[in-house]
């Protein structure tokens, strides 16, 4: 890759140096643009090996908001330098591939003021686009890393707090006796834990994620028993659709935890996801006590949620959060509609789906 970015950088130059000296009674040997390309590209070979030294410096001086100014001027320097080196590198070239009977120095001083007047503004910008570059591609990694970095927290987070309330809720039903649900539970438990741990894509099919939903919501109807109560209302067309894994179990584990467990009366959770234009909108719902306006701060998974949206789709997600009038409570959010082909389950998956939750 930096090979042909420093290839396209010499047929650049050349061709600025075919035009320039075309007609020029001191073209001194630049007749045709084959002899201009030769001419360019090992200089550009050379400065190929500055690639390194511009990476480490652009990691050294990064453009934080602490160290903005100096990093500005440290590069501002290093581009300047680049810019000597470059043209000092073109000047000892021409003076071997353009001998005279000149003096070295008089050659070099002819071919540096030359250089130096046509090219060393594009020798600044050159620095500045592979600056630009490389801050552009390790930018795009460290996002990708903290897309990962949120979706491994989220399961950490899941992991032993889920767990723990789940196998208080076991220990319950086994001195109550009741066998059945404690070996569906126990076996909920085990494919929502599998699915946790072992799901690495960043996005899955929605109905994919609806699976994993239904597991953690039945370990809940059990754990609740009749104080809890799911509405699904799911267009079957959008359950091809790419969503964030785990989106959904943060939202539906703050609804439990703060207006099931809260409240001791019977609670609805209802959840309403269709297909609005370009978007896939998804709505969690709960006719809870909703939240508490002067206590009112983003937990980790709402925080996480919203993060996790704005790095993977930018301004096209929307995620928000309100009472309902009167009682309970509302999360919304929005995504760009699309299906990932790689992912996506196949026609039959989702219809079973779709029939389980009509028979439920």
């Amino acid at each position: 890759m930096t090979m042909v970015a420093y290839a396209l950088l010499a047929v650049s130059q050349s061709t600025n140096v075919y035009a320039i000296q075309q007609g020029s009674p001191e073209s001194r040997g630049f007749g045709t643009f084959r002899f201009a390309l030769a001419l360019m590209l090992p200089t550009w070979a050379l400065m190929a090996a500055c690639v390194p030294l511009i990476a480490r410096l652009a990691r050294t001086y990064t453009f934080a908001p602490q160290n903005r100014a100096r990093s500005t001027i440290m590069h501002v320097l290093a581009g300047l330098v680049f810019a000597v080196i470059h043209i000092t590198a073109i000047s000892a070239n021409r003076i071997l591939l353009l001998p005279s009977k000149d003096p070295i120095f008089d050659q070099f001083a002819f071919h540096f003021g030359k250089s130096l007047t046509y090219l060393f503004y594009q020798d600044v910008l050159a620095y500045g686009a592979l600056l630009a570059l490389y801050l552009a591609l390790h930018y795009a990694d460290l996002r990708a890393q903290l897309a990962n970095a949120r979706l491994t927290a989220l399961r950490a987070q899941l992991n032993p707090h889920f767990f723990f309330n789940t196998l208080n809720a076991v220990s319950t039903l086994a001195l109550q006796g009741r066998r059945d649900d404690v070996a569906e539970i126990v076996g909920r438990l085990g494919d929502l834990m599998r699915t946790a741990l072992e799901e690495r894509a960043q996005e899955i099919p929605l109905s994919t994620e609806m699976a994993f939903v239904d597991d953690y919501l039945a370990i809940q109807r059990t754990r609740f028993g009749d104080r809890f109560q799911v509405e699904k209302r799911i267009a079957t067309e959008v359950l091809d659709a790419a969503v964030p894994s785990l989106v959904l179990q943060p939202i539906l584990e703050n609804a439990v935890e703060h207006a099931v467990a809260g409240d001791e009366g019977v609670t609805s959770v209802t959840i309403d996801i269709s297909r609005r234009g370009d978007d896939l909108f998804v709505e969690v719902s709960d006719t809870g006590p909703g939240f508490v306006p002067a206590l009112r701060k983003e937990g980790i998974g709402l925080s996480n949620t919203r993060a996790r949206l704005e790095e993977l789709y930018g301004n096209r997600s929307r995620f928000e959060y309100d009472n309902l009038p009167g009682r309970g409570a509302s999360v919304r959010m929005s995504i760009p509609f699309h299906c990932d082909a790689e992912t996506a389950p196949d026609a039959r998956a989702n219809n079973g789906y779709a029939l389980r939750e009509n028979r439920a």
